[in-house]
């Protein structure tokens, strides 16, 4: 006979599966009234029979909860008071002795052990109900205290505790057993405001028995949360959750400490935060917040032991908390506006203990102040700092709880997250670069979703967040600049690559390409900010940190997406978009601003956007309503274009475009009177004024009113009749434009109309025959203006030309000469059609101040002026100030590291980043060794490059090979003295050209290269091919000049090199005079004229370059000349003095005094510049 088969693990363990179970039902307790204290005494003597127990324990239950319910004041409250009390001295211990050793209500505490003996589940229940409901009411009474206390200290003898304890420990499933203890402990701690909290937490062994079992016994109802857990019969977990925080409330902070340091009880705490009923969870973050987190008692480590990145993420977790209903939204605070509010308090209060003090940019176990030594930075720059590019893929931070808790959050879907994290960003900066290397779940690819959108949100909230003070939060700058990596993750977080960018630009949804543009603009702000700390005059090695701002810009550039991608972008904006258009172009003018380098180096043509912007202005200025909020977003497009043109030196100003009746600059000064009262247009009249000063459209000379009349004249003829304005506009536009075109032409003409005005009679000591040439060119154009116009327009001619003739000389003009100007005007006119009276002299300007559109500054310079003040002093530059402008560090200057670090850089960084060019420029050392190890590297490097796939890798390589090839084969011998400074000079300069095929220069240096293998080391490369021949690109005639003049202060190092710039003879003179030449156009912006002027200082720190500038190319009026030609009190007019001076100080100058008979002496010791 086989074996029976098992029964399974009970029947194993002993039990019979197949006997039926023994059901015990429990039968309610009985109770009654209760009149008297002695019929209660005999209720709660102790008796073996637990049905009498259950009986004597629910009267006095019932007696209880009666007297906490009714009203006070009645008789029958006090009654059942008086019944207590007799009851309760009674019970009370004879004496002191007595006290200590016995126990008060000896009777309910005998019964009580009697129930433990018997493991009745009922008695053992119902007598910690019945304490807790005693210790309530006793605690509302100051006459019943000390018998409350006298309880308390009854619970603390062992045989109670070990009773409370069995009752926390035992099953989960008799919450009617544990739940009462609970409420018994909570209402002892808080009893007398925690008079016995401190007994009771050393008693903890006992009192703290399961309380992280306890905690996570929650009430079981339908759905994720308990809503429908009754408040009148809280779950285990409540009321495990409420003797917890009156344990916080009430223990001293050392013992909350240790409490704290329970991890299991924490985490108990917190772990069914999210399904607990709303005012649980209220009590929760409320009581943490109170009693822990701003308590400044409480210890850091112990908040620190709350505050975990566990806790966080389930506090964070609130943040999807279900809407309160109607009824508890009127009186409970909204869930997750209570958890952010704790999470913003926690994260981001250094006393919290969750936040850690950081050092800003500089990650973790980083010293920005160690000492490097200098011989390694002066080679290696920021090489040498063995960290510097360390944390591309890993940033070590302090906050590793913070940083944490930050992966587990979705800035991207919710707005109070996002909120939090920008938060905890902006005190913590070293966590914006750590985040964005780890959290790597979302990308920036362009799609319109709300999803996408949140996320754009967030990382322009992240992009405009400060740079913290000196990069580390600290009063000074460290030695060492911060890690590139980081600072560029910062202002450009990760997520934005240079793809992500560029396919959000082109995106065709118009919020895409939005929030793209508005990032880019803010991130720009932030980068230049940031440049001007590495720029700052404190730190202690400006070499590094410049080093460090380049590369900082370079990084940039190559996460940042192209400018012609946003310039495409602007372009394909549709014109009512005024806000998006607003962003475009203020990003196109901070690249101007921020990086000119690249924004140069761009096909960039702003006339046509100029010109639509003016038109849609003058359109929108004709329409008599329209939303003043469009008008102004259009003034800050213009503004931003008007910058952009500043900048730009291709602008045509004077170009008339197809679809438009007038040139930029009549529409610009169009705009300018004709806008509406109160708008503010500096900007615009900063413009006006420099181009009427660059196109010489008035006299620059001291003293001249420039722009004012005209624009006097213009407000003055629209508010007497506007009608006349339409007419006005093509004529002044006509005028200005010829002048433009020719103004040496109409300067000859206001000349010899000065000469046969002042013929006559000779001229006074303060009276000066100058007058506007705007004035010449109109008598000149009014007879082809008035010949077939019909009446309107002859009425707006002679309403306009003899008020502007009387405002010019108000303003101070010759009246000679304006009176000869006004017969000629006049003498076209004919009489029967009209002939204006001239308005009464002198005329008040009035229109102008009225508008708010000169500022004070201009109108006291305008009012002196009308007063006759035409001298002012040249302001005094010393050597300094002079140095600090017009000195230029040597291209040139070795940098031996350069043949250590090259083998171990890409093809990509040995262009980019000017390796090459540092090779190449150790052909000028003054060491042989060197020289010779340079032209074996050079080879060398050419051999990598061609074997790479470096898009340029053939121009580069054919650069390096021709310059090797010359230094060794034209007659050369390296080892004997360096190659010649210019041939250095245009190799270094030309490779800035072929690594971009945009450059304007890029055709002429390939044309060079493949002229020959061997270079002439005794010319000059492409200077005739720049300064003579036509651009190879249209409107980049000053940047070639740039790109040259900037080369040319690179070839002029030695005494050698200055006789080759006076020796060598081009199709126009020498070099130097041809450069010199240069200056004396019109059209040439100032910062090209300084660049000349650095030029001239590189020669005055050569060994007898100044006297070789005096004697050979008459320096000396060469700067007279163009010092006459600012204004005397301008800081240029300036600048030339000073030079003038440097270059008598560093002279020969007996010599000197000699070959000019002391007249250069003569002039020096002047009154300045005549």
């Amino acid at each position: 006979m086989g074996k029976r088969q098992s029964l399974g693990g009970d029947a194993a363990a002993g039990g019979n599966p197949r006997k039926r179970q023994r059901i015990v039902h429990h039968e309610a307790p009985t109770s009654e009234k209760i009149h008297a204290s002695r019929q209660l005494q005999q209720l709660l003597t102790f008796d073996q029979d637990t049905g009498k127990a259950r009986h004597g324990l629910q009267s006095f239950k019932l007696f209880l909860e009666e007297l906490l319910s009714e009203d006070k004041t009645t008789t029958d409250h006090e009654t059942r008071c008086r019944i207590l009390r007799e009851y309760l001295e009674s019970t009370r211990p004879g004496s002191e002795e007595e006290e200590k050793n016995a126990a008060y209500l000896p009777d309910i505490m005998q019964t009580w052990s009697h129930a433990g003996q018997l493991n009745n589940d009922q008695v053992m229940s119902a007598v910690p109900a019945v304490l807790a409901l005693l210790l309530r009411l006793l605690s509302q009474s100051l006459d019943l205290v000390l018998f409350g206390l006298g309880v308390c200290r009854a619970l603390l003898q062992k045989k109670q505790l070990d009773l409370m304890a069995r009752n926390l420990c035992t099953d989960k499933g008799k919450s009617f057993i544990i739940s009462p203890t609970l409420r018994l402990l909570r209402e002892a701690i808080c009893f007398d405001g925690g008079a016995v909290a401190k007994p009771f937490f050393r008693a903890r062994t006992f009192t703290l028995k399961a309380l992280a079992r306890n905690l996570g016994i929650a009430h079981v109802g339908v759905g994720e949360i308990a809503v429908d857990e009754d408040k009148k019969r809280p779950s285990t977990r409540t009321n495990a959750v409420r003797f917890f925080l009156s344990a916080l409330k009430f223990l001293h902070p050392e013992a909350k400490k240790e409490l704290l340091s329970q991890k299991d009880v924490i985490a108990g705490l917190m772990r069914g935060i999210k399904q607990d009923p709303p005012y649980l969870v209220i009590e929760i973050l409320e009581g943490l917040r109170d009693l822990v987190i701003q308590d400044d008692k409480v210890p850091r480590e112990a908040k620190a032991s709350l505050l975990n990145s566990s806790t966080l993420a389930r506090v964070a977790s609130l943040y999807s908390y279900p809407s309160l209903s109607d009824e508890d939204s009127d009186h409970l605070p909204s869930i997750p506006d209570l958890a952010h509010s704790f999470l913003m308090t926690a994260c981001t209060s250094p006393s919290c203990g969750v936040l850690k003090f950081d050092s800003g940019f500089y990650p973790r176990d980083v010293d920005p102040d160690a000492a490097v030594p200098g011989a390694e930075l002066d080679d290696l720059g920021l090489e040498s700092i063995v960290w510097m590019n360390r944390f591309k893929n890993d940033v070590p931070v302090r906050n590793y709880v913070l940083s944490t808790f930050l992966q587990d959050l979705r800035p991207w879907s919710n707005v109070k997250q996002s909120e939090l994290v920008i938060a905890i960003f902006k005190v913590a900066p070293e966590l914006v670069a750590h985040f964005f290397i780890t959290n790597k779940s979302f990308s920036f690819e362009p799609k319109l979703s709300a999803t996408w959108i949140g996320y754009a949100a967030f990382l322009f909230q992240t992009a405009t967040l400060p740079l913290p003070d000196c990069f580390c939060r600290a009063p000074n700058y460290p030695l060492l600049p911060p890690p590139t990596s980081i600072v560029v993750d910062n202002i450009l977080p990760l997520p934005l690559n240079q793809k992500a960018l560029a396919r959000c630009l082109a995106h065709k949804g118009s919020m895409i390409s939005f929030f793209a543009t508005r990032i880019l603009v803010v991130a720009l702000q932030k980068l230049d900010l940031a440049v001007k700390m590495y720029h700052d005059p404190s730190h202690a090695n400006k070499t590094l940190w410049g080093e460090a701002a380049r590369r900082l810009a370079d990084e940039f550039c190559q996460r940042s997406p192209n400018i012609q991608e946003m310039i495409n972008s602007y372009r394909s904006i549709p014109g009512q978009d005024l806000l998006h258009r607003e962003a475009a172009s203020r990003l196109l003018r901070l690249y101007y601003e921020v990086i000119p380098q690249v924004a140069l180096m761009a096909k960039f043509d702003v006339s046509p956007f100029l010109e639509t912007a003016l038109k849609r202005l003058s359109e929108k200025s004709e329409q008599e309503e329209g939303d003043a909020r469009d008008h102004a977003l259009s003034l800050m497009e213009l503004e931003n274009l008007l910058a952009i043109a500043g900048y730009s030196p291709g602008m045509r100003w004077f170009s008339v475009a197809e679809n438009l009746a007038l040139s930029p600059f009549t529409s610009l000064l169009k705009v300018f009177v004709e806008a509406p009262h109160g708008v503010v247009l500096s900007k615009v009249r900063e413009v006006l004024d420099f181009v009427a000063k660059e196109q010489q459209l008035a006299p620059t000379r001291p003293g001249n009113p420039g722009m004012v009349p005209l624009l006097e004249c213009l407000q003055y003829v629209r508010s007497t009749d506007a009608s006349y304005m339409p007419h006005i506009w093509p004529f002044l536009d006509n005028c200005l434009t010829r002048l433009a075109t020719a103004p040496i032409k109409y300067l000859e003409s206001m000349q010899n109309m000065a000469q046969q005005a002042t013929s006559s009679k000779k001229r006074g000591p303060q009276e000066k025959a100058i007058v506007s040439p705007m004035a010449v060119v109109m008598a000149e154009q009014t007879p082809f203006a008035i010949k077939g116009a019909d009446g309107v327009v002859l009425g707006a001619l002679s309403a306009f030309l003899p008020v502007f003739l009387d405002f010019s000389e108000t303003a101070g003009e010759s009246r000679k000469v304006l009176d000869t100007i006004r017969e000629s005007i006049n003498g076209h006119f004919d009489d029967k059609k009209a002939r204006h009276k001239r308005v009464k002299r002198p005329y008040q300007f009035n229109s102008l101040p009225s508008n708010e559109k000169t500022t004070d500054g201009e109108t006291e310079e305008r009012t002196s002026n009308s007063r006759g003040k035409t001298k002012s002093e040249v302001p005094m530059i010393n050597d300094d100030q002079l140095q600090e402008t017009l000195h230029v560090e040597d291209g040139l200057a070795a940098d031996n590291s350069a043949l250590m670090k090259w083998p171990s850089k890409t093809a990509d960084e040995l262009v980019d980043d000017g390796y090459a060019m540092s090779l190449v420029s150790l052909l000028v050392s003054e060491h042989a060794s060197i020289r010779r190890e340079a032209l074996v590297n050079i080879l060398k490097m050419a051999a990598k490059l061609k074997a790479s796939d470096y898009e340029e890798k053939e121009q580069i390589w054919l650069l390096l090979s021709e310059i090797s090839e010359s230094a060794s084969k034209a007659g050369h011998d390296i080892g004997q003295g360096p190659l010649p400074s210019q041939v250095v000079a245009f190799a270094c300069h030309a490779i800035k050209v072929l690594r971009d095929p945009l450059n304007p220069l890029y055709p002429k240096v390939n044309t060079f290269l493949t002229r020959g293998p061997v270079w002439d080391l005794n010319k000059v490369p492409l200077v005739n091919e720049v300064l003579s021949e036509e651009p190879s690109v249209d409107d980049s005639y000053y940047a070639q000049i740039s790109w040259l003049l900037a080369y040319m202060i690179d070839a002029l190092r030695t005494p050698a090199d200055l006789a080759l710039f006076h020796k060598k003879r081009l199709h126009g003179g020498p070099l130097l005079e041809r450069l010199l030449a240069l200056a004396s156009n019109p059209y040439m912006r100032n910062p090209l004229k300084m660049q000349i002027l650095r030029l001239l200082y590189r020669a005055t720190t050569i060994e007898g370059g100044s006297t070789t500038l005096i004697t050979r190319f008459g320096i000396v009026s060469w700067l007279e000349a163009q010092g006459a030609s600012y204004a005397q009190d301008s800081e240029e007019a300036g600048i030339h003095m000073a030079l003038l001076r440097r270059i008598w100080s560093t002279c020969d100058q007996q010599r000197v005094s000699a070959w000019s008979r002391q007249g250069i002496e003569g002039v020096i010791n002047g009154d300045g510049l005549s």
